[in-house]
């Protein structure tokens, strides 16, 4: 089985290609720099530098393989005023399908996210059949959304597609260094003293890869399959991180309304430093109306996918960053 994937490099795509590595599967993958974790050498991985947005190379990617993961994707919590989300969620993945269209593959993966789908209201049960988010959501939501709907137009076409919408990801490896990991490694440091009310729907990255790669084999083209795990608030994952730590990690929770009150100076901290914000309106907004009850109960039964406790992949990450420095 030979295995062409895009987004290698990216947190959710290293992931993928240990887990089909594991697998004994032959793979290609589509990206930008290489990162450390693809540097090394293995002779089931084959490189091929480009973009979504170069034809030549998508070509290139898919040729002689037999199935397509499609994981790159830009993530946001601050909009998007240079329409790179929209560049690369949508019209990039319309150019991955296009090429796909020309090859005979037997099976394509796009990674969605629940971002795509409505949150409110929170108290009801979110699986497959909720409504897409509407015109006014957030950048990042909309581009999901837009993005399974034109993977939609394509298995319409012919395609042999199948779309899989993860919540929030977390855990090792993390070369890619992911915000939500950093978060959790800074907690564990007690370099962050505080929290505010909200919470998420948080899953294993690993068990995400495992579940995309039973859908190579296993599911319906046409259909879609959520990838959650556990909801937690960010208090109780506070008391998860000092848990596994051994630590007493003293973390207090504030109102929503404080920190959406210091919002200004927080813009001002980080455009100081240079760093793209952690904290913003939109990324307070997703914890704080983010559902509550959110089903994988399809993905379940049609894809194997099963969520490790929570508990047990924070002590696997911490583990994985004090291994790995």
């Amino acid at each position: 089985m030979k295995v062409a994937i895009t987004g290698g490099s990216g947190h959710l795509g290293s992931a993928i290609i240990e887990e089909m590595l594991n697998r004994n599967y032959a793979i290609k993958a589509l990206v930008h720099l290489k990162g450390n974790f693809l540097e090394r050498e293995n002779k089931n991985i084959e490189i091929v530098k480009g973009s979504l947005q170069d034809e030549n190379s998508l070509t290139e990617l898919m040729e002689g393989c037999d199935y397509l993961i499609h994981c790159a994707a830009v993530i946001s919590i601050s909009g998007d005023k240079n329409q790179l989300i929209q560049k690369v969620n949508v019209q990039g993945l319309e150019n991955v399908l296009k090429v796909a269209s020309k090859n005979n593959l037997k099976r394509i993966i796009h990674l969605s996210s629940v971002h795509a789908y409505e949150h409110v209201p929170m108290d009801q049960l979110l699986n497959e059949t909720r409504n897409f988010v509407s015109d006014q959501a957030y950048a990042y939501d909309k581009s999901k959304r837009d993005g399974q709907l034109i993977a939609r137009t394509y298995f319409e076409q012919g395609l042999p597609i199948i779309v899989v919408n993860p919540t929030a990801v977390f855990g090792p490896p993390n070369f890619a260094k992911c915000k939500q990991n950093s978060a959790f490694v800074s907690m564990s440091r007690r370099r962050i003293p505080f929290v505010f009310k909200g919470g998420y729907n948080w899953v294993d990255v690993r068990d995400i890869a495992n579940s995309v790669c039973n859908a190579l084999t296993r599911g319906e083209p046409g259909e879609s399959y959520i990838l959650g795990g556990e909801y937690h608030t960010l208090k109780e994952l506070s008391r998860t991180v000092a848990k596994v730590s051994n630590k007493r990690i003293p973390c207090f929770e504030i109102p929503v309304s404080l920190v959406k009150l210091f919002l200004p100076l927080i813009g001002m901290y980080y455009k100081v430093r240079k760093q793209d914000p952690s904290i913003t309106r939109e990324s307070i907004e997703i914890l704080e109306f983010g559902n509550k009850h959110i089903s994988s109960e399809k993905a379940r039964i049609h894809l194997g996918h099963h969520a490790r406790p929570t508990e047990e992949t924070m002590k696997d990450l911490l583990t994985w960053h004090r291994d790995n420095h």
